[in-house]
């Protein structure tokens, strides 16, 4: 039963004197208290999922950097001094990357968990809100600027082996066929870059709206 209907079926019971007024009341508060913790459970839930992927990813690239460091010493003159130098920033820009966004996951739980339940129900969770908020805005513009300056810095390089524009090969034959479609693929990456952080966001969409719906619930009882 959704905490809405037990709402209604307190205050009728009030309305019609068969319970006490007061402890009508401090039933509805308890609803919404415990509604609140779930909201703010829901929350660092996905925050910790989040955490995980992350961190996996970070792993993966340090593997893979490792990886391909070691091909390229077995293989000296696979590679130009440039190339190699190339291909570490980008592994150190992706690092960076996925460290970044996991010390502001790491923030974000820490202030929940210090914010929540230091006032009153409704302080804290119009803390978390507010504190949401402001991170949204600047999460989707530093996240977006970041991933799409390391695509552009990959697309640059690719450029660069392929020595310009029109050296450019889309047929099944000849030179620069990866690079070449790797490059309109990492074109179409770094525009699409803003939707997919956006998309990313919606996710906690619905967690947002109950943390609303509950700040709402604790207006009435006012």
């Amino acid at each position: 039963m959704e905490s809405s209907e037990l709402r209604k079926i307190w205050k009728t019971l009030a309305e019609e004197k068969l319970i006490d007024r007061k402890l009508a009341k401090e039933s509805i508060l308890e609803i919404i208290t415990q509604k609140g913790n779930g909201v703010i459970h829901k929350i660092l839930k996905k925050h910790k999922f989040d955490f995980k992927g992350y961190l996996a990813a970070a792993v993966l690239i340090l593997l893979f950097a490792f990886f391909v460091t070691y091909r390229d010493r077995q293989f000296p003159d696979s590679k130009t001094t440039a190339e190699i130098s190339n291909q570490n920033i980008i592994f150190g820009l992706l690092e960076a990357f996925m460290i970044y966004a996991m010390m502001s996951l790491k923030r974000n739980m820490d202030f929940i968990k210090k914010t929540y339940n230091t006032g009153t129900l409704k302080e804290s969770l119009l803390n978390v809100k507010s504190y949401f908020k402001s991170i949204t805005k600047s999460g989707f513009w530093i996240g977006s600027l970041s991933l799409m300056t390391i695509l552009t810095f990959i697309l640059v390089t690719t450029l660069v082996k392929l020595e310009g524009i029109k050296n450019m090969n889309f047929s099944f034959s000849g030179s620069y066929i990866y690079e070449s479609y790797f490059s309109i693929f990492l074109l179409i990456l770094i525009f699409s870059v803003p939707f997919i952080v956006r998309k990313d966001a919606r996710k906690y969409a619905s967690v947002l709206r109950d943390l609303d719906q509950t700040i709402d619930e604790l207006n009435e009882e006012v």
